[in-house]
């Protein structure tokens, strides 16, 4: 059953971002909510989808960035959590890029305006961004502006603590049809056990 795999929040996400079409989700809210294994799923579900798009247009390599902090953080958060759930271990190339189901997936680093470097000028399918609100702005309006392949669309995950934050302003306070933003909180993920919740909590 779908349950043993995804808490109701994350089944939520699930309905709305796997059968509606949008630009930008935005899962945000407490750490160890949930959100980032819930990316982490819907990234993979995304290159899939950007494959198919790619197959109709007769496109041999799309590209897509897989964006974070640091290369180490990606590694973290990302790319070791798909070992673990799905033995997914990519090969990296000279440029620390992959391929995984036959798209290219291009690195962006967040944490300073030269870790885009990777990705000026390039065409995009879409991106995933890890720990948005600690990117600078400059570098998420540049992965933003990349993505500009047919059907592209933007995950990321973010907790940003400070309410005047940019990326709380300007996107998670201001959703609309292309810009979804789903907020989790600690108790959303059921798969904690009752005790860490409350340790947490308190």
């Amino acid at each position: 059953m779908i349950s043993d795999i995804y808490s109701k929040k994350q089944i939520d996400v699930l309905k709305e971002t796997v059968k509606k079409d949008w630009f930008i989700a935005l899962l945000h809210g407490a750490k160890r909510s949930g959100k980032t294994k819930m990316n982490n799923d819907l990234f993979l579900f995304e290159l899939r989808r950007v494959r198919k798009i790619a197959d109709e247009e007769g496109v041999k390599e799309p590209m897509y960035i897989l964006a974070g902090v640091s290369s180490n953080t990606i590694n973290k958060n990302i790319l070791q959590e798909l070992y673990n759930m799905y033995n997914i271990e990519p090969k990296f190339d000279k440029h620390n890029n992959f391929k995984l189901f036959g798209v290219k997936v291009v690195q962006a680093y967040t944490g300073n305006i030269g870790g885009v470097g990777a990705i000026r000028g390039m065409t995009a399918y879409g991106a995933y961004v890890n720990e948005a609100s600690l990117a600078k702005q400059e570098v998420f309006a540049e992965i933003v502006s990349r993505c500009s392949g047919n059907g592209a669309r933007i995950l990321a995950d973010t907790n940003p603590d400070n309410p005047e934050h940019w990326l709380k302003k300007e996107y998670i306070d201001k959703p609309n049809e292309n810009v979804k933003a789903f907020h989790f909180e600690l108790d959303d993920n059921t798969f904690l056990s009752e005790r860490y919740r409350e340790n947490i909590k308190a």
